[in-house]
């Protein structure tokens, strides 16, 4: 298991490259991540990258993920925090290429402390590419 988060000011980063990620790798091949590399979750429904967000109070936050899509069809992640999905199907559209990133975001309540955030693949494609989450 990965370490989890490295934290900047008021808003936490959290790298793809720190997530916990059962199925999938942490890639370098594509230009323009941020962090030690990128995640690649296996083209598989199910596949899924986790992360442990911590809270100082209970709030509702923005949750912006930065991915990559270098296909030409949309690739749809659940998205849960604690275990609630808060998201089913969001879409995660193509960018120009697999080093073309984007930015997604949602709002989310958060507890005080420790919250899992999981992006899970909806279908068999598996989802984006993944280079880390901001919590605002």
């Amino acid at each position: 298991m990965r370490g989890y988060q490295l934290v900047a000011g008021p808003s936490g980063i959290y790298r793809a490259d720190e997530a916990l990620v059962p199925r999938g790798t942490v890639d370098t091949d594509h230009a323009g991540h941020s962090g030690a590399g990128f995640v690649n979750l296996e083209n598989a429904q199910g596949s899924y990258a986790e992360w442990t967000v911590r809270a100082a109070a209970a709030s509702t936050a923005s949750l912006e993920l930065r991915y990559a899509n270098g296909t030409a069809a949309d690739r749809p992640m659940d998205i849960s925090v604690n275990g609630t999905r808060i998201a089913v199907g969001r879409a995660f559209p193509p960018t120009a290429n697999w080093d073309t990133w984007a930015t997604a975001a949602l709002p989310v309540s958060l507890k005080a402390g420790a919250n899992t955030v999981r992006f899970t693949s909806a279908t068999a494609d598996g989802g984006p590419n993944l280079d880390r989450i901001t919590v605002r």
